[in-house]
């Protein structure tokens, strides 16, 4: 009986990475599309879009009202270590991935952010203050996205239409109402998809876990951090291979953007304070140099091999830091 659940179980599991899988197609099609009939930037698009983030923001909700801070806190640093080395390190082992300028506007808005965070760990009553600044930071970003959201030029990500096929330049060419409401109407049914399809997956490992008794530790740091990035990995992948890879980064720059303002901002307020703790800290510091070799590689405007095995590394060493290497917090403050 127990056999039969788990191979069911696993069913479900591929039922909801074939939901994510097929409609990715969907969405990126049909979204590429309309910024070229629109001629609205695709990373601006997929940073407002790809980058909201519900199910983080909800996790860390919860555990803030159910009094657990290293829980909320923690998911946002290690869910955006997680979306930036593995989802980019796997793409990158196997295609060569090439892409416009960056903004330094986007880096801003993290680096303040990813301060704000660090100062709320150590100063008393921190994420109140600051979890209200990180609140605030994403109303600069979203004003500033809605302002300039038809003013590529200003942002150098223009689209480059020699990438699309023949077939797919005569269909954006049409301009009838019903066309664009049709395309309208796919990205939002392939969202709706994609976001069933992530809660299938995790649903499913959820119930897979309790029948194979896997330890905590390996269902909170490998089984459900990879499966709730599932959807990020699968739509960077199918970007990259669509030659839209500027709506793959750009909805992972907004899901970190997301999670550091709203995601830690309203966990924050809520939370009030947290005991300081060096778990956090080192943490902190690995997401720090992820971010910064992120800002060197948007410079180069291309991710190599070298730069996804860097990206895998860092992301095996987050999973032996915080698996096979607990570090007591007494032995630190002896050494310190």
């Amino acid at each position: 009986m127990q056999e039969f659940s788990f191979l069911f179980w696993v069913g479900i599991f591929f039922v909801g990475y074939l939901l994510i899988f097929f409609f990715a197609d969907v969405f990126i099609d049909n979204l590429k599309i309309l910024c070229i009939i629109y001629g609205v930037s695709p990373f601006i698009i997929g940073s407002m879009i790809l980058g909201i983030d519900p199910e983080e923001s909800i996790a860390s909700i919860i555990a803030s009202l159910d009094g657990l801070p290293y829980i909320a806190v923690g998911n946002v640093i290690g869910n955006s270590i997680i979306a930036l080395t593995l989802c980019f390190s796997l793409p990158a082992l196997f295609y060569k991935i090439k892409f416009k300028k960056v903004s330094k506007f986007y880096f801003l808005i993290i680096f303040s952010c990813l301060l704000f965070i660090l100062l709320g760990f150590l100063i008393t009553s921190g994420l109140f203050l600051f979890g209200t600044a990180c609140l605030i930071v994403y109303l600069i970003y979203l004003i500033r996205n809605i302002r300039y959201i038809s003013k590529e030029k200003e942002i150098d990500l223009s689209v480059d239409y020699e990438l699309f096929e023949g077939e797919v330049e005569e269909e954006v060419k049409e301009r009838s109402i019903k066309f664009k409401l049709k395309k309208i109407f796919l990205i939002v049914i392939s969202l709706l998809f994609i976001f069933i399809g992530g809660e299938v997956l995790i649903y499913a490992t959820t119930e897979i876990i309790k029948i194979t008794n896997i330890s905590e530790s390996i269902f909170g740091f490998i089984v459900i951090a990879f499966t709730t990035n599932v959807e990020e990995l699968t739509l960077v992948i199918k970007s990259i291979k669509k030659h839209s890879i500027e709506i793959g980064l750009g909805g992972m720059i907004g899901k970190i953007i997301w999670n550091f303002t709203i995601t830690f901002g309203i966990s924050g307020i809520i939370t009030l304070n947290i005991i300081f703790d060096w778990n956090l800290i080192w943490n902190w510091i690995i997401l720090f140099l992820t971010i910064s070799y992120f800002y060197i590689i948007s410079w180069k405007r291309s991710l190599t091999r070298i730069d996804g095995a860097i990206l895998l590394i860092i992301f095996i060493i987050f999973l032996i830091f915080n698996i096979l290497l607990p570090i007591n917090v007494g032995l630190l403050h002896g050494i310190f």
